[in-house]
């Protein structure tokens, strides 16, 4: 197995594609890494910026490249010993005509070999989509639709079809019969005739459309008669009542988007109409849909795989087994998996390891003040004081998403429940609803594993958790939910009940993901504000107590069971960038500064707000995301260019959106947002006195964030784990949430970079560092510490994938982590700070005994003596930051 030394992730698009990454490959592998870490590149939406909208598992996107510049690629590769990790998607694809297995469902209904493919509920009781797909994507009730005649039946290179818009639908085969008794002409009587009984045929997909485009080719070279039909259409379109009786015989149901919130047969990648979940648990579905990929590994194209939302599947576990077994055991496996505070990856996934989600967290609580944090907790409880409590926001705002936005998903889950004789038929279906609401809403984790043997004891503790906090703050449905809570036991006098009962189990678990994804990452975070660092995919803001002897435990853990996971610090999912969070969390280290600070600009800024019914816009509580989103993103050279006030005002838009408090995405309240805007451009321009009071305390909070950024960087590339560099993040990476983080990389900047270094250092150590240092604010230093630590690491891969974990502790409390990496004769020693108040003068780090005495500092190139106690101050005397090598 080649276990990547080092990540870099590259999001591919059509600004970005085959072309780009062949021309930064030998930046990469100078830069230090080992490994391009790739997004989606299967055929997806067109313009997709993200590559997660599949529409074809069989072909690459025309976008991005072809499977000969892939190749081409991967010999340049090969050549410089790199590899390619790729980024899969088998939860969902695009739903969208250019999803031609879905558009044959639509058509061919039954007759389509896709008719299970997809995630559907084909036998739904709501007489709307008995049979049906639903297809939510009409701008207002299908009715006025009809009346204002939006809807048209078509006849084009594509057959008949049914046009909304933009969107073009086939006309299901189901539909010839109506529309055959109002086309009254020969030709095309023939033809249609032709069309549903070759549909009916059960043929392969690529068969039937050739055969299809053959038989719509030859009609239309009969101008006549495709004029004459033409004409008959026309009327048929100005008729609204005929155009439903059309829309009627259909294989889906056409119907308003936000009509899927409350009513729905198919499952959705989180609440996003737009991407429908794929039946990933059918054998035959796997097999096809990995086939590409799977022939592509077999040819060295990729050399390893990322599971985007493993949450998402009915079978997580044996997903991963058919994915081990047609791979091979050779092929390195990540998973995309959140893991909450003390949660671990089970014991029997076939994987390497994660993401790196919870890496994130662990750095992110290092390099915080714990008593600085809990000020500021006190600070912003202070300025709201009607504001509930974090954990009862995450229920709160978890409940609302459920009833807003997935009534649909809701109801068919308390169907399920009587269907599969989980409940009694006496028990009031609104109780079942309000209890397993209250079950889903309090679930501490995102998801459990649910399989035929009962659960092990951390499943039994979450799940006894779940029940108590349910019934704490739902007591009226406690026999209700003593009941559900029944479920998950284990009948050894009955299997079939075992069976029903681990169905509904593995269903439901499908919807606690994404309610826990919509109702945390992208509402709580959006609401509960007292310190935005913390507000971030994989952590939380409430923790209570964390210490260096804490990350020290989790590293050795770490080293123990998942020492091949990716360290990240950025990714295309994180809310900031890893620069901007450090900066946010360095306000735990001046607490005092920044409430003066903010009182300071609540009133210069008073004048700037507008109202509306007696109440202010933007409210406090934006007001203060705005002031840590402007320690976060403000730009280093403090320059306040239009760009970066329209870069800020879209992150307030859409983070006011996702807090769904006075605006959302479904229904804009625009006089707020615009109100808001309108406030960020105030405080902003040069006549106003805010930014005179901002500069100064910004600059004290990025002298100190910057060099924790240091930190960071080289604990992640030094630590247990695989560490992955985001793509631009070897320099600053300050940038908001999506689509803000996918801003283009110069990468010229970085390969200028290489050369400046290298030319500097043939004027000696002193003088290279003196210049990188000068560079700290166009982001050099970090560069360096980056490019020096992959290089390092490279070189001593053995050291740093398989070498132990040893902690080291100073002499006093002097703020700082520092441990060891060692594998057979070979040792790596890392030491950083984590405060910048703390004094290093009389401070020294205990090395262990075996360790060598004589050491070689990476960065400064320095030769370090030390036998039993190492004075931190020699260490930190040319550079902020310290990765020493020696041997034995």
């Amino acid at each position: 197995m080649r276990i990547p030394v080092s990540t870099y992730r590259l999001q591919l698009n059509a600004a970005f594609n085959f072309n780009k990454v062949e021309a930064i490959i030998a930046y990469l592998h100078e830069l230090g890494i080992t490994t391009i870490y790739a997004s989606p590149f299967f055929s997806a939406a067109a313009g997709s910026m993200h590559g997660y909208d599949v529409c074809d598992p069989y072909t690459l996107n025309g976008e991005i490249g072809t499977v000969d510049q892939l190749y081409r690629i991967n010999g340049a590769l090969q050549q410089k010993d790199m590899t390619w990790l790729q980024d899969i998607v088998p939860n969902h694809m695009v739903f969208a005509m250019s999803n031609l297995r879905l558009a044959d469902v639509l058509e061919r209904g039954p007759h389509s070999p896709y008719y299970n493919w997809f995630d559907i509920d084909w036998q739904h009781p709501d007489p709307l989509l008995h049979g049906k797909l639903m297809v939510p994507f009409l701008g207002r009730p299908l009715p006025e639709c009809l009346q204002q005649q939006e809807i048209k039946i078509d006849l084009g290179p594509e057959g008949f079809v049914v046009k909304y818009g933009e969107n073009i639908y086939p006309l299901s085969i189901g539909g010839y019969e109506p529309l055959l008794a109002l086309l009254h002409q020969e030709d095309v009587g023939q033809l249609i005739q032709q069309l549903r009984a070759e549909a009916e045929q059960d043929w392969p997909l690529y068969s039937w459309r050739e055969i299809k485009a053959g038989l719509i080719q030859s009609f239309l070279a009969n101008e006549p008669a495709v004029m004459e039909v033409r004409k008959l259409l026309e009327v048929i379109n100005s008729d609204a009542r005929a155009v439903q009786n059309i829309l009627e015989r259909q294989y889906y149901q056409l119907c308003f988007w936000q009509k899927a919130n409350q009513l729905i047969n198919y499952r959705r990648f989180f609440a996003v109409n737009e991407l429908i979940a794929v039946n990933m648990a059918n054998e035959e579905v796997f097999y096809e849909y990995h086939q590409l990929l799977h022939n592509l590994y077999r040819q060295k194209g990729v050399h390893g795989l990322r599971v985007d939302h493993i949450d998402g599947l009915e079978k997580p576990v044996e997903y991963l087994h058919r994915l081990r077994q047609f791979f091979g055991e050779d092929c390195y496996v990540i998973v995309e998996k959140i893991l909450e505070q003390h949660e671990h990856l089970p014991n029997n996934w076939p994987v390497q390891g994660t993401t790196g989600y919870e890496f994130t967290s662990h750095i992110n609580w290092l390099l915080t003040n714990m008593e600085g944090a809990r000020r500021l907790k006190l600070f912003y409880t202070s300025l709201f004081p009607g504001l509930p409590d974090y954990k009862t926001i995450t229920f709160e705002k978890k409940r609302h998403f459920l009833e807003t936005y997935m009534g649909g998903e809701w109801s068919n889950l308390v169907r399920s429940l009587y269907n599969l004789q989980l409940v009694p038929e006496t028990l009031k279906a609104d109780d079942a609803k309000q209890a397993l609401a209250l079950v889903m809403c309090c679930l501490p984790v995102y998801r459990l594993y649910p399989d035929e043997e009962a659960p092990d004891s951390k499943a039994q503790q979450i799940i006894e958790q779940t029940f108590q906090e349910a019934i704490t703050r739902g007591s009226e449905w406690r026999e209700t939910l003593q009941l559900l809570q029944t479920i998950w036991d284990l009948d050894e006098n009955d299997p079939a009940i075992n069976l029903r009962r681990l169905e509904f189990q593995k269903r439901l678990m499908q919807f606690t993901g994404p309610l826990t994804a919509k109702g945390v990452e992208d509402t709580t975070f959006y609401v509960y504000n007292a310190l935005l660092g913390h507000n971030e995919v994989g952590d939380t803001p409430n923790k209570e107590n964390y210490t260096a002897p804490d990350f020290h435990q989790w590293m050795q853990q770490r080293q123990q069971q998942s020492p091949f996971s990716l360290n990240a610090t950025s990714t295309h999912d994180t809310k900031r960038g890893e620069d901007g969070r450090l900066r946010v969390n360095a306000l735990t280290w001046f607490t005092t500064e920044w409430q003066q600070a903010n009182e300071q600009w609540r009133l210069i800024n008073a004048s700037c707000k507008e109202t509306r019914d007696g109440k202010s816009m933007p409210t406090g509580e934006d007001e203060y995301f705005i002031y840590q989103s402007l320690v976060a993103g403000f730009p280093a050279d403090e320059q306040v260019t239009p760009e970066y006030v329209e870069r800020l005002k879209a992150y307030y838009i859409k983070s006011i959106r996702e807090a769904k408090l006075f605006t959302n995405w479904q229904s804009p309240e625009m006089q707020y947002e615009e109100a808001g805007c309108r406030f960020i451009e105030k405080i902003l321009r040069p006549d106003h006195n805010f930014v005179k009071s901002f500069l100064p305390f910004f600059k004290q909070i990025v002298a100190h964030a910057q060099l924790l950024s240091l930190t960071q960087t080289l604990v992640k590339i030094t630590a247990p784990g695989v560490p992955d560099i985001y793509q631009g993040s070897e320099g600053w990476n300050t940038s908001y949430v999506d689509p803000d983080n996918r801003r283009p990389v110069d990468f010229e900047i970085y390969k200028q970079y290489l050369e400046d270094i290298k030319e500097w250092a043939q004027k000696g150590p002193a003088e290279m560092l003196k210049y990188i240092t000068s560079k700290r604010e166009e982001g050099l230093e970090k560069f360096y510490v980056t490019g020096k630590s992959l290089q390092c690491r490279r070189q001593l891969a053995a050291v740093f994938l398989h070498g132990e974990y040893i902690p080291l502790y100073t002499s006093t409390n002097c703020g700082i982590i520092a441990y060891a990496r060692h594998y057979k004769k070979e040792w790596v020693l890392v030491i950083a700070p984590i405060s910048m108040k703390e004094q290093v003068t009389n401070c020294s780090i205990t090395l262990p005994a075996d360790a060598p005495v004589k050491w070689q500092n990476v960065f400064t190139g320095e030769t370090v003596e030390a036998a039993g106690d190492l004075p931190i101050h020699t260490i930190f005397s040319n550079f902020p930051v310290a990765l020493l090598t020696g041997e034995v």
